[in-house]
This record gives C-alpha cells, sequence and structure tokens, in this order.
C-alpha cells in the first residue's frame, strides 16, 4: 500500500453520543456538553502502514459551560489541524518537541491565550486567572504580542522585572509575585514542550515588605465606623454585621439566598457550591443577628431571592455587584478618614474573632465558627490577633 499524499485526516469534533432526550428545566446545549467530546483523526504510520486513530480531549471536558465548551475543543481542533498541516507527527515525541520549539514557535500572546484556556479547564478560580493574566499581560506589552517564546531567556526576564521594579515602582511582594507567575507561564511552556528550559528558574527574589492589610479596627475606630454605617448606609451596616456574627466570607454573603437560612433553628447553611473550601457547613445564628433577621421578614419572600441582593431593599431576587459591598465601606473609610489604616471588609471578621477570643471562646469553638479545616488552619489565623489579646492574669509565684 502505497503511503497516503496527505499522511493525516482532517482533525474533526466528535461531541460523544448523541442526545435524545433533554429533561425538565435542562437544554440540549446543556445536556450535550455532559457528553464525552474529543478531537478525532487519523495518521498514518509508515511502519505498519496503517491509518492510526487519535482521539485526544487535553481534560476539556471538564468544562460543562456548552458555550465555553465549543469554544475551546474548537480552538484545539484547530490547533491539530495547523500542527498536522506544519509537520507536526503525533508518533513522534522528538519530532513533536522539535516542531514546537523550531517551527511552530508561540508567540507571546498565543501562549497566554494557552495559558489561560489551560487554567480554566483545570477549575483555577476567576480571581486567580485574572491575578495570573494581569502580570502576563505586562510582561507581553513590555516585549511584543509577536515576540517568540523561544527566544525568552533568563536576561529578558531579568530585564523586565528590573524596569517594573525601578520604573513603576513595584514593592519586593509585587516582584515575587510576578516571578512567580512567569514561572509558572513557562513552567507550562517546558512542559508542554514548547520551550526547552524555563527561563525563571534561577531568577533571584526580592525581601518581601510585610503588607499590612486587613487590619483590625481599634475599638475606637469600630465605634466610628458602626456609627457612620447606622446613619449613612443601612445595606452596609447590615453586611458588616453579617461578617462580624457569623464569620461569613464576603463573597460567600454576596450569594447567600433565603433558602439557606434556618431561622426555626437559628442556622445558616453555606452551600459547598459558594464556599470558598467547597463543603457545606452550618453557622450558627446569634440571639442578636436572630433579632435583625426577623426584623427582614424573610418568610414573605421566595426562597431562592438573595439576602443581600440589594442596596435599596436589602433581600432582592438578583444578587448584588461583585464590588458593591466593598465600594460603599471604602466610601465610609474615607467620610470616617480611616482609609489609610488598610482596613476592609475582612476586619469585621478578625475583629469579631478578637472579642471572641477576648470573651474566651476556645481555639475549637473559633475553629468551628470561622469552618476553618483544622485547628492548624485556625492557630496560623490567630497568630497576628494574639498581640491584641493582652492577658491580665496573675503569674504564680515561684
Amino acid at each position: 500500500m502505497a503511503a497516503p499524499e496527505i499522511p493525516f485526516t482532517i482533525p474533526k469534533l466528535v461531541k460523544g453520543k448523541r442526545v435524545t432526550t433533554v429533561p425538565k428545566g435542562s437544554t440540549w446545549a446543556k445536556e450535550e456538553a455532559k457528553q464525552h467530546w474529543y478531537v478525532e483523526f487519523f495518521f498514518h504510520n509508515p511502519e505498519t502502514d496503517k491509518m492510526v486513530r487519535f482521539r485526544p480531549t487535553k481534560n476539556l471536558n471538564r468544562i460543562k459551560d456548552p458555550k465555553e465548551k465549543l469554544k475551546h475543543f474548537t480552538n484545539m481542533c484547530k490547533a491539530y489541524h495547523d500542527a498536522l498541516e506544519g509537520g507536526w507527527s503525533p508518533l513522534d515525541d522528538k519530532a513533536n518537541a522539535k516542531l514546537k520549539r523550531e517551527i511552530t514557535s508561540l508567540t507571546l500572546e498565543k501562549a497566554k491565550s494557552m495559558f489561560e484556556e489551560y487554567h480554566i479547564a483545570k477549575g483555577t478560580r476567576k480571581k486567580s486567572r485574572q491575578s495570573y493574566l494581569s502580570k502576563i499581560n505586562q510582561f507581553v506589552e513590555y516585549y511584543g504580542a509577536d515576540k517568540r517564546v523561544t527566544e525568552i531567556s533568563d536576561y529578558e526576564i531579568t530585564e523586565f522585572l528590573n524596569f517594573m521594579e525601578k520604573e513603576k515602582t513595584w514593592s519586593g511582594v509585587t516582584y515575587n509575585s510576578s516571578r512567580i507567575i512567569l514561572n509558572n507561564y513557562f513552567r507550562y511552556l517546558k512542559v508542554n514542550k514548547y520551550v526547552a528550559v524555563n527561563p525563571v528558574t534561577d531568577i533571584e527574589t526580592r525581601t518581601k515588605i510585610k503588607t499590612e492589610s486587613h487590619q483590625i479596627f481599634s475599638e475606637k475606630d469600630f465605634k466610628t465606623i458602626m456609627k457612620y454605617l447606622g446613619e449613612h448606609d443601612e445595606y452596609c451596616l447590615f453586611f458588616v454585621k453579617m461578617i462580624y456574627y457569623t464569620c461569613i466570607r464576603p463573597k460567600e454573603l454576596r450569594y447567600l439566598q433565603l433558602k439557606h437560612i434556618d431561622l426555626s433553628q437559628k442556622v445558616i447553611t453555606v452551600p459547598a457550591s459558594i464556599s470558598k473550601n467547597k463543603k457545606s457547613l452550618p453557622v450558627n445564628i446569634d440571639a442578636s443577628l436572630l433579632k435583625e433577621l426577623k426584623l427582614l421578614k424573610i418568610a414573605s419572600y421566595p426562597e431562592n431571592y438573595h439576602l443581600l441582593g440589594s442596596t435599596d431593599t436589602i433581600i432582592s431576587e438578583k444578587r448584588v455587584g461583585e464590588n458593591t459591598p466593598y465600594y460603599r465601606f471604602q466610601k465610609c473609610l474615607r467620610a470616617t478618614k480611616l482609609d489609610k489604616k488598610n482596613y476592609t471588609l475582612y476586619s469585621f471578621k478578625h475583629f469579631s474573632n478578637v472579642k471572641k477570643f477576648r470573651a474566651g471562646w476556645t481555639l475549637a469553638e473559633i475553629c468551628s465558627a470561622n469552618r476553618h479545616g483544622s485547628l492548624v488552619e485556625t492557630e496560623t489565623y490567630l497568630k497576628e490577633l494574639l498581640k491584641f489579646v493582652p492577658s491580665d492574669k496573675v503569674i504564680p509565684k515561684i
């Protein structure tokens, strides 16, 4: 059998088993996205003189959103087509590595897109992806989107970091954070054979300057803030009270629905779908908070409404904007001239734990209230808080 003129078939997207029924509440697209998708093509093996079938997925079946899944599989299908036309052989790892490094060497911009797609498929949180991309975007802008990844050495990495440190006055923390992100970016490229070495590996780090974020309120400042919110912002006041009394994180509070609140049992259950640690755990409702929740007449609203969905009515069908509570609290800090003290919404959680500790709560009780996974996590969390807990106990006589 003579070898075919073109040793491969055109890659095509296969969406798994054909969907025949759609459950109530779902759609054809959603049901289709639940299937096992893959890109299929055949490649001629000269040793056996047979066409070998390949069905790569690149772990993209982890994506459940129909539009996202279709976009990434379509991009992958095109990438395989381009690689095959460029001379790549899926049968030869060495040829594969050489092709990626020398023939189809990626641009910084293309590599950035692939790095982003990798983290989407991996399930990396949106905010984390945005943080990674902000630094990579600066790197791409510095050298140009069309510069090849194979043209980047440790010299280019050092030049970029030094420039940003000097001209953009990066702190040691920012410098090191950027170095770590670039290291992960090029490590991904090395693992996938697009570069032979990681140029960031031996780049020096900077001495970190300790951050002072989420500072704990002084008693005076706490009273000033609560007084201002009581007079000017009912919504933000209730939001921070929820943090103080429950230690539920700000993002979790934005997603909290009325169905998660059981006033009769005095419990709020933060579902795994919105919890930071992906665990569904109960939070006790303090007597003081219970009074305020009863005033909202929760039972008169549909259970799918959001507890903190509106700055006007508090409870609302829609979810409040991601940065709304933050912006309203920042406005309070500026108005009270406390905006230079590094107070954040998380400061209410920290302040609550200081008050608990002073009131005699045990470490285990604080661990439970914060929904920490272990006492070790709580101990680490309390290290900075302990300086605010002076002891007036008598030292035993020798």
